[in-house]
Parts: C-alpha cells; sequence; structure tokens
C-alpha cells in the first residue's frame, strides 16, 4: 500500500533555519509478515525509483523486486516486478538515461537473468541465457544489446561480453592473466568502445594498463599508462571532452602501493597518452584545510623545508575518487580520503541500487573530501576541500552530495541525524562549514533509531532522504512501520 501525502510546515517557521526544509513526502507501508528491504535511485530531474524487494518463501519466491517511478514532485508514473525464482540470487545493477538493467544469477549453474526496465514507460523484459568462463562478477555494464560483466574465472581476471540477440557469450582477449586486476570498466556510446583499465603487476612494479575492444569484442588497441618518472597509476577516469578527446584523471602512487601521492591528467592522443601532469597534495591549495590551523602551518613548514633541501615532500592519502562530473564550465573531480579501522558506528552512505561491494576490513573512518574544477579543455583550474569530521561507515562509498546554484556548489554529507554542508566558489569558500538538524524534533519521534536516514542529492536545490517510521495507531489500525522518502531544500547560506 502506498500513500502520497502532499504537506507544508507552517507550524515548523520558527525552527526553519536550523533544518532541511521539507516539501513533499512520500510513505510506503511494510507488511509484517514478509521480509521487505528499499532502496532508492535518485534520477534528477526524471524523478525518484524505489525498489523494494520481498522475500516471500510462502510463496515459493527467494527474492521479488517491486519498482515504483516517481515524478520530480513525488507522484507516481509506473509500477512493474519481477519475481526471482530459487536459486538465482541479484548481484548487480547499472543504468541509463533510459533503461535499468538487473543481474540476476544462479550460483550453482552458468545461467543468468537480466531484467531490462524502461525507466520512462515501466515496460519490462527479462532476458535468459548462459554466461561461460566467469565465477565471480564484481562489475556489470551494458553497451547497445550486449551485457559486459567483469570479474574472475580460476581466480584470474576476465571480462566476458553477453549479447541479448543469440544469447552468445565471450571473453574479451588478453586479460585472462593472473598478474593483472581490473579496476574499472568503461562503455563508451559515442565510440561504441568497451574500455577495461586493469593493473599489471610484475617483478615488484605496478603499471596501469588500458585495453580498448570494439562492439563485437575484437582488441583495438593496448596502451600502458606509465612514463619513466617510477610514480604508478592507481586509478583511472575517462572524461569525454566537448572536443571528442579523451581525458584520463585518477591518482597515483610509489612502489606499487595503494597509498596516493596525488593526483594526475593526461590526454589520449588516439591510442597513446600525451604527457602526464602530476598533481602531488602539497601542490593543492587547499587540500589540507581539514587540519586544525597550527597544524597546517607546520605542515607548510615541513613542505618548504624538504623542497629547499631538494626533496619532494610524500604524503600518503587512500583515496576513493568519484566519476567526473560535467558543468556548464567544464567538469568537477570529487575524491574522499579515508584509512580502514574496527567498526564503531552504522554506515551513514547513500543507498541506491547499485550496491558497493564489502571488503576484509570492518569500517573506514573520512577525513576530508577533495573536489577540483577542470575547464572545458580538461585543464586543471582550482581546487577546494571539506572537512568530514567523525564520518565512519561500513561500507566504503561516495560520501559527498554535490549540489549547484549558479556559480556556487554546496557539498554535503549527512552524519547522523545532522546535515554537514560547505558553500563554494571555485577556491573560495563562502561562509563558515554549516550543520543542520536534518528532520525537527516532531519528525523525528518516530523514526526507526537503529539507523540513521540518508540523504542525496536530487536536482537543483533539492535533496531526497530516506529511511523507516512508525505510524501510530489509529481506531482499528495497529502501530504499522512505514518506508518514508522526503523532498528536501537546503538552507541557503549565506556568506559572512
Amino acid at each position: 500500500m502506498t500513500r502520497f501525502l502532499l504537506f507544508c510546515f507552517w507550524l515548523l517557521a520558527g525552527t526553519l533555519e536550523a533544518q532541511m526544509m521539507p516539501s513533499r513526502r512520500l510513505e510506503i507501508m511494510r507488511d509484517e509478515k514478509k521480509s521487505e528491504d528499499f532502496e532508492v535511485l535518485p534520477l534528477g530531474k526524471q524523478g525518484v525509483l524505489i525498489t523494494k524487494t520481498v522475500d516471500d518463501p510462502f510463496r515459493g519466491i527467494a527474492h521479488l523486486y517491486h519498482f515504483s517511478r516517481y515524478d520530480s514532485t513525488l507522484a507516481l508514473r509506473w509500477e512493474a516486478e519481477f519475481k526471482l525464482k530459487y536459486p538465482f540470487e541479484g548481484l548487480l545493477s547499472y543504468h541509463t538515461n533510459e533503461q535499468l538493467y538487473w543481474l540476476c544469477g544462479d550460483p550453482h549453474s552458468e545461467k543468468i537473468q537480466i531484467w531490462k526496465i524502461n525507466l520512462e514507460t515501466g515496460d519490462t523484459e527479462m532476458i535468459d541465457g548462459e554466461v561461460l568462463a566467469i565465477d565471480e562478477v564484481s562489475k556489470f555494464k551494458v553497451l547497445g544489446n550486449k551485457a559486459f560483466l567483469a570479474g574472475t574465472y580460476n581466480d584470474r581476471p576476465v571480462v566476458v561480453a553477453f549479447s541479448f540477440f543469440d544469447k552468445s557469450s565471450k571473453a574479451l582477449p588478453e586479460l585472462y592473466d593472473s598478474h593483472l586486476s581490473i579496476n574499472e570498466l568503461d562503455v563508451d556510446e559515442r565510440s561504441n568502445q568497451i574500455h577495461v583499465f586493469s593493473r599489471l603487476t610484475r617483478k615488484g612494479k605496478c603499471q596501469l594498463q588500458l585495453q580498448s575492444y570494439d562492439y563485437d569484442g575484437r582488441l583495438l588497441h593496448k596502451t600502458m599508462l606509465s612514463d619513466e618518472s617510477g610514480k604508478s597509476l592507481i586509478t583511472a577516469k575517462i572524461v569525454r571532452l566537448k572536443t571528442g578527446e579523451s581525458l584520463l584523471v585518477g591518482n597515483y602512487s610509489l612502489n606499487c602501493s595503494d597509498y596516493s601521492q596525488g593526483l594526475y591528467l593526461t590526454k589520449l592522443n588516439g591510442s597513446e597518452p600525451d604527457a602526464i601532469r602530476y598533481v602531488p597534495f602539497h601542490e593543492l591549495q587547499n587540500f589540507f584545510n581539514y587540519l586544525k590551523p597550527s597544524r597546517q602551518e607546520r605542515l607548510k613548514n615541513r613542505i618548504a623545508e624538504q623542497q629547499k633541501r631538494g626533496k619532494d615532500p610524500r604524503f600518503h592519502y587512500l583515496l576513493q575518487i568519484h566519476d567526473p562530473v560535467p558543468t556548464d564550465h567544464g567538469y568537477l573531480l570529487v575524491a574522499e580520503a579515508y584509512f580502514p579501522q574496527a567498526k564503531t558506528t552504522a554506515s551513514t552512505t547513500p543507498f541506491v541500487v547499485s550496491r558497493p561491494r564489502r571488503s576484509s576490513y570492518d569500517s573506514y573512518r573520512y577525513t576530508h573530501a577533495l573536489v577540483c574544477g577542470l575547464d572545458a579543455s580538461g585543464r586543471f583550474v582550482w581546487d577546494n576541500s571539506m572537512d568530514l569530521k567523525d564520518l565512519t561507515t561500513d561500507v566504503l562509498g561516495p560520501q559527498v552530495q554535490l549540489s549547484s546554484e549558479g556559480d556556487t556548489l554546496r557539498l554535503t554529507y549527512s552524519h547522523e541525524n545532522k546535515v554537514r554542508a560547505v558553500q563554494i566558489q571555485g577556491s573560495k569558500t563562502l561562509g563558515k562549514p554549516q550543520e543542520y538538524e536534518l528532520f525537527s524534533e516532531e519528525l523525528k519521534k518516530n523514526m526507526d533509531r537503529d539507523t540513521y536516514p540518508s540523504l542525496a542529492s536530487w536536482y537543483g536545490p533539492y535533496f531526497l532522504s530516506w529511511g523507516y517510521r512508525k505510524l501510530s495507531a489509529t481506531g482499528q489500525q495497529p502501530t504499522r512501520e512505514a518506508f518514508f522518502v522526503y523532498r528536501l531544500e537546503h538552507p541557503r547560506i549565506v556568506e559572512e
């Protein structure tokens, strides 16, 4: 049962300055006789997709997936569902602007199912087949009428192409190597190509490798992304410039370490990279702003002293890099610095359809977020940062949300029942960091206290927050639990 409520909060006017401002609300009743979980996929101005997963063993269904698409006012557009029968399990999802794809697999065989859902109309299609030579799937992308699955087979990396038409599967060549580990799978609709980034480790040396394939899985070229500097590239994200060129951005390290020394940028000139530009952390204007002023001053003095002696200052950070974001003026690159630690708190990661993968670590403590601006030609222009104070999660996933208003950019993240935000214009920070209550005390009364609400940037000034709350008993109706989604508007930060 779904109940849609429009409501105003005039009674809360006295507290609006200290909290996010709800303007729309959606509630979906939970069936206490079934196990129900909810996930949210923001679709920008297109609206939002809510996926309800139901365990119903009495009907012989391992999972029932119920999809509901709402528009930007949280009005229901369409509903659809799939029944997943044992022993199939939901694995990964992927979406474009038009379609959502769910990959499901049978752990005891090579059989798969791919569900295809049109996000505009809700029309559905199920594609059955078998995928050979892959044991575990870690990445899933779709290009045209083919799915590409990256993972391992006999503990070696593999990428398999699966055709929706003839149900054939084919492993992409020259990846099945025990010295390789795949770290990125990219599909390019513009060129109809597939790009695989892998890390080659041999004889104590590491190199990032790019292999590009055509739509039929033929290897077009293999590029070793390295130079004579002794630095090793850790990750790569492709930025498709409006000029038609491709820019690679990511982080780099020394001696095959996973700990970054800084960022890099390089353009692809055909199949070969141009000269790699390295941007070490100490050259960034605002990278160390999360530290107290006294520590920043000591650090700057230490850097100056090392450079005076001809030494290259080195810093070690684990970085999680977001997909680059196109803007009217160029591109934004966001990265979060973190370190693993023992589990202490519940996750506050916004939970969307594609689940982040868990690792061997118990939890992660974040220190700060870095945001960099690139111009339309891919040149580095400015940097800024945000302190991620007290932020700990048990799943490694993106934390900072971006929203823009003209040339002003807002960086936001949620911590427990609070929202923390900074507002910037390029390298300039406007005013002081702000902290708001996510909801009023009245709204928080009946919310689930075991988990904190999630927060995600939606479109324009709007955010989405979701979680669980109790509904008080009325008449013959007992107390019930509901999954809620709120449309929120962030208070404007005034420059001081």
